[in-house]
């Protein structure tokens, strides 16, 4: 009994020490390296998540050295341990069944209904073997956000409109806008979207290839697919932000790597991606493929604008201040490529009310930035109204 209730002790006490010891570890600095920056998150709230996180597991791990461990190697000692170890095998029985049940519930078809980003949300999307989501064509979404009736009129060839009677011509001179969420326009009518501000200054149809939850490598890939068939491409503008790489790293879709190859998505269990989105965590080696992507993908961009002899410019928003993540992000993607790029330093208060996507004024300032930079380009084009 003695010699049980020894190995009982030892395994607790390293089973409470690997849960003290990475949480003792994971400091601020371990928190810049591992942890993004994220467009829904400030990055107070997600100080706020690893405090409780890193709490939690401090304190688990101090209540098993410090209180479960006495117990059980005591009752080890006085000849318990079969009927403890029954108890650990049905608890752990009971675990595994419950996150089997949990599972089988994330799969079902009535939990999609309930998951609003996937069924619901407009503009509404539909799935694609290469792009992962498209919008769905020729259709006027509605939604009344806060009693504010937003329309996004969405023409055949699944481009965002300002007039449904008034599709996207591709004979016509363009500038083509790539995108996710920010780029649509999202809860914003086109007239406030940054696409419809830069039209209306230039006089120049806007083409917004936009679709929301893009990743980068996603908004070149519909980039690639449509940029030949428009005769007078005038300009390409991308939107790069650092709070968006969290997403670039997502494989649980279509993507690219580094040398731009095309991989079809990696099937995850459902219960891992709600992990994944708990932790935050991602590897330092994860973070440098996912910048070594995100970098090709946009110096492919300008390489393509380029070949059709098009003005190209990405965009980086940044609500103020600029936070040292996101700084390092930017230089490591922009700056050590060399890519043509314009940030526009936004008002916090510049979002629109209760949702973290920038409001007309932000679009305002980017759209005027956009004009700004691309007329040093291609100033005849681009010589407004």
């Amino acid at each position: 009994m003695k010699r049980a209730a020894a190995i009982v002790d030892a395994l607790l006490f390293c089973a409470g020490a690997a849960l003290i010891a990475p949480a003792a570890a994971a400091n601020r600095a371990w928190l810049d390296r591992h942890v993004l920056p994220h467009m829904f998150l400030s990055r107070d709230q997600q100080l706020l998540w690893w405090w409780l996180e890193r709490g939690a597991a401090l304190v688990a791990g101090l209540a098993l050295i410090a209180l479960v461990r006495p117990r059980v190697v005591r009752a080890v000692a006085q000849g318990k341990g079969p009927a403890l170890a029954a108890w650990c095998l049905g608890a752990g029985a009971a675990v595994l069944l419950s996150l089997g049940a949990s599972e089988l519930i994330l799969r079902a078809t009535w939990w999609r209904g309930i998951d609003h980003w996937a069924a619901t949300e407009e503009p509404l999307r539909r799935a694609d073997a290469r792009l992962g989501w498209t919008l769905v064509p020729g259709r006027t979404g509605r939604e009344l956000y806060r009693g504010r009736p937003i329309l996004y009129h969405i023409d055949a060839g699944s481009h965002r409109v300002g007039d449904p009677a008034r599709p996207v011509d591709a004979a016509r001179p363009a500038i083509l806008f790539t995108g996710e969420s920010i780029m649509l326009g999202f809860r914003l009518n086109w007239r406030e979207t940054i696409a419809g501000q830069v039209e209306a200054l230039t006089g120049v149809q806007a083409a917004n290839l936009a679709v929301n939850g893009y990743g980068t490598d996603q908004a070149f890939l519909r980039l690639h697919a449509e940029l030949p068939r428009f005769a007078q491409p005038v300009a390409v503008v991308a939107l790069f932000a650092p709070s968006l790489l969290e997403r670039n790293l997502d494989d649980d879709r279509p993507h690219l790597d580094a040398a731009l190859r095309w991989h079809d998505g990696r099937r995850y269990w459902r219960l891992q991606r709600l992990m994944k989105n708990v932790a935050l965590y991602r590897s330092s080696a994860a973070i440098d493929r996912g910048i070594a992507a995100t970098r090709a993908v946009l110096a492919e961009t300008v390489r393509a604008a380029r070949a059709r002899h098009a003005a190209v410019l990405i965009l980086v928003p940044c609500f103020a201040p600029e936070q040292p993540t996101e700084r390092v992000i930017r230089r490591r993607v922009l700056d050590e490529a060399g890519l043509p790029y314009v940030q526009v330093m936004l008002d916090p208060a510049w979002r629109i009310a209760g949702d973290r996507h920038p409001d007309a004024r932000a679009d305002l300032a980017m759209a005027r930035a956009i004009v700004v930079a691309l007329r040093r380009q291609r100033p005849d084009p681009l010589a407004g109204r």
